[in-house]
């Protein structure tokens, strides 16, 4: 028996490029892997594999929950991107368009979050999905870069996420909102990363490219516009951290901007 469970736990090491275990079950213990998943409405513990033999069961969570000491030598080599901006000021379309010009540069670190999953969304692909209670106790403990809570859900980066994009040779792009892009500036350990604010050319073309959209209730575009004079005035305030501000007023000339602050001397 000690055998058999010797040659499992070696096997449950082996991860797939979804991020979704996949076993090579021995030969005694067919149809037993199985995943298990809260509904969508009830949704308390984290994603986990199950294995289960009648003398033992084991369950392996994705999401990495310990904290674990920023590579220093790695985000130094390969130092990550904070990118942050109001909604609508584009930087969906121009983070798009440099991971096409430059494929397997860069990377996006997986989030841990307390929500269930939407959809198709995996565990360890989209998102990493824990319990409320593993999610305070990784903050406790320093384990994120920056975190936030949003409709009652929690979201974060972990250090170990930015880590393993670094440890690829990638950087690492981070697109988080304004009290992240204050956490990470104020992390006690984690690497200064560089900064870039992204900002539309006056809140009256904010206006018009949200509603343009046709998919936000008169409430939320007013929430949005408020929230972006916020980002705005902080942005230019003496406490922001950005090393950089580029002012979309025209996608080409703004896209050249980004890429020269990202890639410098590749651009």
């Amino acid at each position: 028996m000690s055998l058999l469970l010797s040659r499992l736990s070696r096997n449950l090491l082996k991860e797939s490029r979804s991020g979704v275990l996949r076993i090579r079950t021995h030969p005694s213990l067919p149809q037993l892997t199985s995943t298990t998943r809260s509904p969508k409405s009830a949704y308390s513990p984290p994603p986990t594999r199950t294995f289960t033999h009648p003398s033992c069961t084991l369950r392996i969570k994705m999401a990495p929950l310990d904290p674990v000491p920023a590579d220093k030598a790695a985000l130094h080599a390969h130092t990550p991107i904070v990118i942050s901006g109001p909604s609508g000021a584009g930087k969906s379309t121009i983070l798009k368009r440099l991971f096409d010009d430059y494929p397997n540069k860069f990377g996006f670190s997986i989030s841990h979050t307390t929500r269930g999953p939407r959809g198709s969304e995996k565990d360890g692909v989209e998102y990493y999905f824990v319990s409320k209670e593993e999610f305070l106790a990784l903050v406790d403990k320093k384990g994120f870069v920056e975190h936030a809570q949003f409709g009652g859900n929690h979201y974060g980066t972990s250090v170990k996420a930015v880590n393993d994009i670094a440890e690829k040779g990638q950087i690492c792009i981070l697109d988080i909102e304004m009290e992240g892009v204050k956490q990470v500036a104020n992390h006690p350990t984690f690497p200064r990363p560089r900064f870039l604010f992204l900002q539309p050319p006056s809140m009256g073309i904010l206006e018009k490219r949200l509603r343009s959209r046709a998919t936000d209730k008169e409430e939320a575009i007013v929430k949005r516009l408020h929230q972006a004079q916020v980002e705005m005035d902080f942005a230019h305030s003496g406490q922001a951290p950005h090393d950089k501000i580029v002012v979309n007023d025209d996608l080409d000339k703004a896209y050249k901007e980004v890429k020269e602050f990202i890639v410098g001397d590749e651009a």
